[in-house]
């Protein structure tokens, strides 16, 4: 067990772009006082990635030191939905939807958080009894000429986009939670930096000390963007084992350590070691197999990790199919029984878009029953009893019916 001045170290410093105020944080941390360490959910999604686990495993960090980790689900704003990193509005989500994307973001996080100790809270608890007059005491601490200042806004607004008034209250009502559950700590990522900053300024106007906040990088992924469901390229933690342990191993050899230190439990002293490796010209491979195994671990335990890595090594080596009991099967539903190819391997997870798909058939990649199809509209034909086995490259394997 490390001791409590490196485990500081490590919470403060590791995968952190930046702290406001750092010094007030560290001597919170180093006082022995119990924090209530705030992180927001905007559930409009239903699944994880590891992109979003970064604040997750940082929540874990503040869990191991005893303080208290609150969890906003925020159930009624995501009805507005942030823009903060969008160039448009976003459509508006039903209260049901809201909140059984909630419950799936929440069974995803036990692989990383103990729940049990974990406040969760809906912040409909107090937005829906907010009155008209309430936000208009909250409006009044910011200026149009502020959030016009925040880059997508200002970006819409020069070209002539809309930007609805709602837009300007969801931050508002964002903010607002930070009061109500008197956080002592924010987490967030850089894109929140304008919402993270401005619930300290709320919470200045209602007498309360004001919140430190603690900032994440956003995970790149491979193809230089960052790791987002929009844009399909990220790796989701319910991910079977081996299509986890695989889609690490795609990662660029100039990322190893960035994920090292964003996606692993590991500290930043034991982490320095595989910085010292690569730095010596050790093959970048054999890192990265130890990255992938340490990623594939925390969310499917040792022994799958192991099993994903045997998996990994035997069919990219030696180019065999996998045994069908090493190959995850999906049901997926269609009216018809059929199903074009491209469309098939997307809705798979074999290829994150049809754009994806079609380069694949179009590379000879795909194999559908161990027989190369390129035809983009190609049929596939399926039946509730015996399973399609789909496959793109030599690492990429699906059985479906």
């Amino acid at each position: 067990m490390k001791n409590k001045d490196i485990i500081i170290k490590n919470l403060l410093e590791k995968w952190v772009s930046r702290i406001i105020d750092k010094e007030n944080l560290e001597k919170k941390l180093l006082s022995g006082k119990k924090l209530r360490v705030k992180f927001g959910i905007d559930p409009t999604w239903t699944t994880v990635h590891i992109g979003h686990a970064v604040p997750i495993l940082k929540l874990r960090e503040f869990q191991d030191l005893w303080h208290q980790v609150v969890i906003v689900i925020w159930d009624a704003t995501a009805q507005v939905g942030d823009t903060s990193d969008k160039n448009a509005e976003r459509p508006m989500l039903s209260r049901e939807q809201t909140l059984e994307n909630a419950k799936d973001y929440l069974s995803q996080f036990w692989k990383i958080l103990d729940l049990e100790k974990v406040e969760v809270r809906f912040n409909s608890e107090w937005m829906d009894k907010t009155s008209f007059n309430s936000v208009w005491e909250l409006a009044k601490n910011f200026s149009v000429a502020e959030m016009l200042d925040r880059d997508n806004f200002s970006k819409r607004y020069k070209e002539g986009v809309r930007i609805s008034l709602q837009e300007f209250l969801y931050p508002i009502m964002q903010w607002y939670d930070s009061v109500m559950l008197n956080a002592d700590v924010e987490l967030g990522g850089n894109d929140q930096y304008f919402n993270l900053l401005a619930g300290r300024k709320l919470q200045e106007a209602h007498g309360q000390e004001k919140q430190d906040i603690m900032m994440f990088h956003l995970i790149e992924w491979t193809d230089g963007r960052k790791m987002s469901k929009t844009f399909f390229n990220f790796v989701w933690l319910h991910f079977w084992a081996p299509e986890m342990f695989v889609k690490i191993m795609e990662i660029k050899d100039e990322l190893i350590m960035s994920y090292f230190e964003h996606c692993t439990r590991m500290y930043l002293e034991d982490i320095e070691i595989y910085k010292k490796r690569l730095d010596k010209g050790e093959n970048p491979r054999n890192i990265k197999l130890e990255l992938a195994f340490e990623i594939v671990k925390m969310y499917h335990w040792e022994e799958k990790a192991r099993e994903a890595q045997e998996y990994f090594e035997r069919v990219l080596k030696e180019g065999i199919v996998p045994d069908e009991k090493d190959i995850e099967k999906i049901e997926i539903q269609s009216e018809t029984g059929e199903l074009p190819l491209v469309t098939l391997l997307v809705k798979s997870g074999l290829c994150s878009n049809s754009s994806e798909a079609r380069n694949a058939l179009s590379g000879n990649s795909v194999k559908v029953n161990n027989e190369i199809q390129s035809n983009p509209k190609f049929i596939v034909k399926l039946d509730g009893k015996n399973y399609t086995l789909l496959q793109v490259g030599k690492k990429k394997f699906k059985m479906v019916k």
